[in-house]
C-alpha cells in the first residue's frame, strides 16, 4: 500500500507538470475559456466564448499539493516502528 501510494504521488506529479509544461507552460491562472478569433463570428452576432483548457500555475500548484498529501500519506498513515 505505501509503494502504490508514493507512485501514485510521483505519478500524479509528473501528470500535472507534462500537462503545464505541454499545455504552454501558461504562468497566470488556468484559463477555461477564450474569446473566438474575430474570423469566426458570424456578422452581427455578440462575442462568443470558446472552452479550452490552459493549465496554469493553479493547476501545477494543485497537482503538486496532491502529490505531497499522498506522499505524507504514504509515510504518516503506514509508517511503522522496528520492533527492537
Amino acid at each position: 500500500m505505501r509503494r502504490t501510494l508514493r507512485t501514485l504521488a510521483l505519478a500524479v506529479a509528473v501528470v500535472g507538470g507534462g500537462l503545464w509544461f505541454f499545455g504552454g507552460m501558461n504562468t497566470g491562472p488556468s484559463q477555461w475559456t477564450e474569446d473566438a478569433a474575430a474570423s469566426e463570428h458570424a456578422p452581427g452576432a455578440g462575442p462568443e466564448k470558446r472552452a479550452v483548457f490552459r493549465p496554469g500555475l493553479s493547476f501545477l500548484g494543485v497537482s503538486g499539493a496532491a502529490s505531497l498529501a499522498l506522499l505524507g500519506a504514504s509515510h504518516k498513515a503506514f509508517h511503522r516502528g522496528r520492533p527492537r
